[in-house]
């Protein structure tokens, strides 16, 4: 550690050191998943969970009608619709990953605002 982090470490409450380790320690997936359900885009996130199922099962009925087709021309369709539709499941997921990526990034920023606003009181 530099004296800077000393410094802040230094100064902090109790109340705010203990916010801090939380955040070190990190959070968990579920923890994560649960972040992203609250808040300004919880919406979002939920339409976005529905689409996903909603991919998923259209994916397996591609997929099943695939292996059951008779012509070849039928297995290519149902086989083209498949690999859409996990596509699609693939994108929603990293739409709700990177969310999940912005929020502990929040967190990180805010974490930063409160030890430099914690040095500036000691300070100044």
């Amino acid at each position: 550690m530099t004296k800077f982090d000393d410094e802040l470490r230094a100064g902090l409450t109790a109340d705010d050191k203990a916010f801090l380790d939380d955040l070190e320690n990190g959070r968990g997936l579920f923890d994560q998943l649960g972040a992203t359900l609250q808040g300004p885009m919880r919406f979002w996130t939920w339409m976005m969970g529905v689409y996903t199922l909603i991919f998923f099962g259209l994916a397996v009925f591609c997929g099943w009608n695939a292996f059951a087709a008779t012509e070849v021309r039928e297995t290519i369709l149902w086989s083209a619709g498949t690999i859409i539709a996990t596509t699609a499941v693939s994108m929603l997921k990293m739409w709700l990953f990177d969310r999940m990526n912005t929020l502990t990034l929040l967190g990180e920023l805010k974490q930063i605002e409160l030890r430099l606003a914690q040095l500036s009181e000691k300070r100044g």
